[in-house]
């Protein structure tokens, strides 16, 4: 399973870097529409962040398991909440940002995970 799951969080890692380039290009080609393009910028670093954050918490969940300690175990989920409030309260305050690009930035990753994980799936099955 820790293979399984480091692959697909590293292909997610890859496929939003790539995202993150082209959004890059987008801002540096189209000068009226910077404020969204700087908006997903923002929410995709965010979102990544979290889902690599994500991904570390049930790697430490999966070690806990094997290990049979009796011991307390969170998700993290306030840390990637203030992660994400961290970055929509940056859009906020800028002016140059979109808001809602930036939301919708953040749930760009973890809606990756989705079709990354059956490609990945379907490819280790062959």
């Amino acid at each position: 399973m820790n293979d399984l799951t480091t692959s697909i969080v590293n292909a997610v890692t890859r496929v939003t870097l790539l995202l993150l380039s082209v959004f890059f290009m987008g801002w540096a080609l189209y000068v009226d529409y910077r404020p969204i393009f700087v908006g997903l910028i923002l929410g995709l670093a965010g979102g990544l962040i979290n889902v690599r954050f994500l991904s570390f918490k049930v790697r430490q969940l999966a070690d806990l398991a094997i290990s049979q300690e009796r011991k307390r175990f969170s998700f993290g989920f306030v840390t990637r909440l203030c992660i994400a409030f961290l970055i929509v309260m940056i859009a906020a305050k800028l002016e140059q940002v979109s808001l809602g690009a930036t939301i919708a930035g953040l749930f760009i990753p973890q809606l990756l995970t989705i079709p990354v994980s059956i490609i990945v799936s379907l490819r280790n099955k062959n």
